[in-house]
């Protein structure tokens, strides 16, 4: 029932990102681009969110971010761009975008324990992932957050901040909790998995 509806929520946003894609398509913008992009756009909102912690505006930039981020590998795959240095680049930013955004949560004073245990054991689920699929052990889907969920998590934590700053740690401790989950899943999984075929 679970994968169903993420399925059905895929595609419903697959063809809403396909269909904001296609003025970037028609004017040939490199996907590659959108990319790259999409990280200097979050830099510079970060930068900005230091010196002023404006927090509407941040979220402003976090947006335009995420969704260049989407549309890249939608144009590329339409311009038949695709390749796997693309792939490379998207995951490497991705990473990049991850610590950003999660480091940023520093600029409002919340505790620093939970910021840097959620940074780790984000980077983690994305290793895992990528470690496990290149011994052939496919993870997609598997745990309790993945990397969309962390970015709407770390969007709920700055929107909370507005109304609470305890409202918004203990928002960012489930986070936390629910990402360190992950990562044991995960590798639970690949445990699971690797002994089943050996």
């Amino acid at each position: 029932m679970k994968d169903a509806l993420l399925n059905k929520l895929r595609d419903k946003l697959a063809a809403i990102v396909n269909t904001v894609a296609k003025p970037f398509i028609v004017i040939g913008v490199p996907p590659n681009a959108l990319t790259v992009s999409s990280m200097m756009i979050l830099l510079i909102g970060a930068f900005f969110f230091a010196f002023s912690t404006d927090i509407l505006l941040y979220l402003v930039f976090i947006t335009v971010s995420s969704i260049l981020d989407a549309l890249d590998g939608a144009v590329a795959r339409v311009m038949g761009k695709a390749s796997r240095f693309g792939a490379f680049l998207d995951s490497t930013v991705d990473r990049v975008n991850d610590a950003v955004l999660i480091l940023s949560l520093g600029f409002l004073g919340l505790n620093q324990l939970y910021i840097l245990v959620f940074l780790v054991a984000s980077f983690l689920v994305s290793y895992i992932r990528a470690r496990a699929e290149s011994l052939g052990v496919g993870l997609a889907g598997i745990g309790l957050i993945e990397r969309p969920e962390r970015i709407l998590g770390v969007i709920l934590v700055l929107a909370s901040y507005r109304v609470s700053p305890r409202l918004a740690e203990a928002f960012l401790l489930v986070l936390t909790i629910l990402s360190v989950v992950t990562v044991v899943q995960r590798i639970m999984q690949v445990y699971r998995r690797i002994n089943a075929g050996d």
